[in-house]
């Protein structure tokens, strides 16, 4: 039997590939052009998807297929929230779905070689903005929020009333961007 070192990034990765396939059934299209007819409960499940990793193709099919539908600034506040609740719970219970992995990163030779170059090079302040900048750009766009979510809870001492207000402004953002993607589709 073949061990995998990083089985649910492994998964993720099958995820995407399956959402992309599934996607490019007419049949599957239609399924979530109907979803239109939910209006903005659609909307806030789709934000809901867009902030967990095995769900982002989902939630970014659907809010791409609702863009023509809805009102783009209504739909990225309401699909903010969806993402916000994601995130939340993410945010309390991180520990116990991707800790494992994440303590496996952390003591494997390449991130204590690139942790190593980085503090021996920038200044711990710096070091800190950068990696509040790389979880703010990874919780911003359709990749995988546990990742934003563990480095924000690990490198930053982020109380949840901060991380509420980061997360649904992040993902109100990158909402807004796949909203008006898919409007030029």
């Amino acid at each position: 039997m073949v061990k995998v070192r990083y089985p649910k990034i492994g998964m993720l990765a099958l995820v995407v590939v399956f959402a992309y396939l599934t996607f490019e059934f007419d049949e599957v299209q239609y399924f979530f052009h109907s979803l239109g007819d939910l209006g903005y409960v659609s909307v806030f499940i789709g934000g809901m998807l867009f902030a967990f990793g095995f769900g982002a193709p989902f939630g970014v099919a659907i809010l791409a297929t609702l863009a023509d539908e809805v009102n783009l600034l209504t739909a990225g506040v309401v699909g903010g929230l969806g993402a916000l609740l994601s995130d939340y719970l993410l945010f309390r219970f991180i520990r116990v779905t991707f800790n494992d992995e994440i303590d496996r990163f952390r003591n494997s030779r390449t991130f204590i070689l690139m942790d190593g170059v980085v503090t021996r090079r920038l200044r711990p302040k710096l070091v800190r903005y950068i990696s509040l900048g790389v979880a703010g750009f990874v919780i911003a766009s359709p990749l995988p929020d546990e990742i934003g979510v563990a480095m924000l809870a690990s490198v930053a001492t982020v109380n949840e009333k901060t991380f509420a207000f980061m997360s649904f402004v992040l993902n109100t953002l990158g909402i807004l961007a796949v909203l008006a993607a898919g409007t030029l589709a």
